[in-house]
């Protein structure tokens, strides 16, 4: 029996590109986009995401790497703005709402890409308004098993008797949910809504609404 699940924020609960983060780092820097991917993707987005590098020490090796010094504030929205809607997802989380299923976010993340989807997305603190298990605050990252043991604990809190085997984790790589299913936790890669929707059946259906109207006989 599931008795909470936990969701994925990027490329689950919003949608992110790569690429248009290279193209927008470029446009500010006049550097070449495999450069910008070079200095964003070669360790320290780890360090972000696992909370050891603040947003200014970011800023200040992007400067160095690139040899340029651009507005900070253009640089956070260059590397924040590469998100969008996930609208195939709406009605799934609606009725996770309509049921009221214990349940909350389990990403890697740093506190501007959270920060920026919270802002711009208000559907995501809708869904989620607590339970919010985020790397850079538990200094653990997926694949790691210390995040599932914070994420466990999270699940206590609400679920004092729920075993790893009662909680449901939905993510878009297959690394990580291999890592969450050694932990003890049913995971699911998730691939296309429909999938989802199917991996998702044990929750029960809504039931339709009952009309106050009599039935007359006669």
């Amino acid at each position: 029996m599931i008795r909470f699940i936990f969701f994925d924020l990027g490329n689950v609960l919003v949608r992110f590109s790569t690429s248009r983060l290279a193209r927008q780092g470029a446009e500010l820097t006049g550097r070449s986009t495999e450069d910008v991917l070079r200095v964003v993707y070669g360790g320290i987005h780890r360090e972000i995401e696992s909370g050891q590098t603040t947003d200014e020490e970011f800023y200040e090796h992007f400067c160095l790497e690139l040899g340029c010094r651009p507005d900070p504030e253009a640089v956070a929205w260059a590397m924040n703005d590469i998100f969008e809607e996930n609208e195939g997802i709406f009605p799934i989380l609606r009725h996770l709402a309509e049921l009221d299923v214990p349940r909350g976010i389990l990403s890697n993340t740093g506190s501007g890409h959270w920060n920026h989807c919270c802002t711009f997305f208000p559907y995501i603190l809708e869904s989620f308004p607590t339970n919010h298990l985020l790397s850079y605050e538990v200094g653990a990252r997926k694949p790691d098993c210390a995040i599932y043991r914070a994420a466990l604990s999270m699940a206590e809190s609400h679920i004092p008797d729920i075993t790893p085997q009662e909680v449901f984790f939905v993510d878009d790589l297959k690394k990580n949910v291999d890592a969450a299913r050694e932990f003890g936790f049913d995971a699911v890669q998730y691939v296309s809504d429909e999938q989802l929707r199917e991996d998702l059946r044990f929750l029960p259906e809504r039931k339709a609404p009952q009309s106050n109207c009599k039935i007359h006989n006669g």
